[in-house]
């Protein structure tokens, strides 16, 4: 009984400490590299639960069936679990990183997201800078007047792609006020179009500090999908993006 007693504890113990370790990692994701609606757009939950899968299951599920103190080899079987775990992790979180959501671009009739891995190093070279690893950068676009960045747009265009892919072409997005709120569309148009989620749009704007009067919205495309990014309807400051994918 003591060493059933035991195994369970040991368990136990791994299963909580897995537990925060994956709650940290949860909240990395919903709070830092992927704000909502981005991870479930872009596809991260899939990555994340099989993260969860092998950290918070199956390693506690293997310590419950190896422990038995005064096992000849015990240290060596929770190192080997440990080592499992530990790399899974690793590798679950570098892929998290290289999908996640580097800028947040306006284009002037919409927002486009675009992830770390549809960045290059050569646009990164060009435009002096790096890759943000604390969270999306919004930032504004210019046009193109350089022959190879035309082409490179017109190329990125046919891929669903655009200047906000180009670093080089990244402005201050305060530079872009007065184009972004020109086109900016009224709520009242949305909810006219999507009269089956009227409330959860009122929902999300009262949650938000926000009204038909108060803010506008542009469209924002994160993959396949397109949002309503919320904006100030007089200053065209940033609010978030409404998780609801709506008809446009």
């Amino acid at each position: 009984m003591k060493t059933s007693i035991s195994r369970y504890r040991a368990s136990g113990t791994h299963f909580f400490l897995s537990c925060m370790v994956g709650l940290g990692l949860l909240m990395m994701c919903w709070y830092m590299w992927y704000p909502t609606p981005m991870l479930r757009a872009i596809g991260g939950y899939e990555i994340f639960f099989l993260i969860v899968g092998i950290d918070v299951v199956l390693g506690p599920a293997l310590t419950l069936v190896v422990f038995k103190p005064g096992k000849k080899g015990l240290v060596f079987d929770l190192a080997v679990i440990a080592i499992v775990q530990v790399s899974a992790f690793l590798y679950g979180v570098s892929t998290l990183l290289e999908a996640r959501p580097a800028y947040i671009a306006a284009l002037g009739k919409e927002f486009q997201v675009v992830q770390a891995s549809e960045i290059t190093d050569g646009s990164l070279a060009k435009g002096k800078t790096t890759l943000p690893i604390w969270g999306p950068k919004l930032v504004g676009t210019k046009e193109p007047t350089d022959p190879a960045d035309i082409s490179n747009v017109n190329a990125m265009l046919s891929f669903g792609g655009n200047k906000g892919h180009l670093t080089q072409l990244h402005i201050p997005y305060a530079d872009m006020k007065d184009e972004i709120l020109k086109n900016a569309e009224d709520f009242t148009i949305l909810e006219k179009n999507n009269e089956d989620k009227k409330a959860d749009i009122q929902s999300w704007l009262k949650s938000n500090d926000c009204d038909e009067k108060t803010c506008k919205y542009q469209p924002i495309k994160i993959r396949a999908s397109v949002f309503p990014a919320v904006l100030d309807a007089k200053t065209a400051a940033y609010k978030g993006i409404m998780p609801l994918a709506l008809k446009m």
